[in-house]
């Protein structure tokens, strides 16, 4: 994953972290929001947005990617545990008796990803 942050665009990676780009007139308000995440000024975020920055090495630019590698992982685990939900369930109206165990642990494992995703 670390991988693809690194080769992932300055503005994709702050795409990631505030959600879909910015409407018309939305823009102010979005980079505050990325600003306020990355702990940057909006006027460096505005700075990242607009391609002033050009240096993929910048601090600004490294701390974009490192939350967009985090809101991915929080996503993708969000996901997972989803799917282990659907699958509890479905075993659990398959038969509750014999699939009781692995009900269980579905349900655990998705809770140790939820858990991990408040971290």
């Amino acid at each position: 994953m670390l991988e693809k942050s690194s080769k992932m665009s300055v503005r994709q990676a702050m795409i990631e972290v505030a959600g879909s780009p910015p409407g018309y007139g939305e823009q102010p308000r979005w980079l505050c929001t990325v600003a306020g995440k990355i702990g940057s000024s909006y006027r460096t975020a505005r700075s990242l947005w607009l391609g002033e920055i050009k240096d993929p090495d910048h601090w600004a630019a490294k701390a974009v990617r490192r939350e967009a590698a985090i809101a991915t992982a929080k996503r993708e685990a969000a996901e997972l545990a989803q799917q282990f939900e659907k699958l509890a369930g479905k075993l659990n109206a398959e038969n509750k008796n014999l699939h009781s165990a692995d009900v269980a642990a579905l349900i655990d494992a998705a809770r140790v990803i939820r858990g991990l995703d408040r971290a």
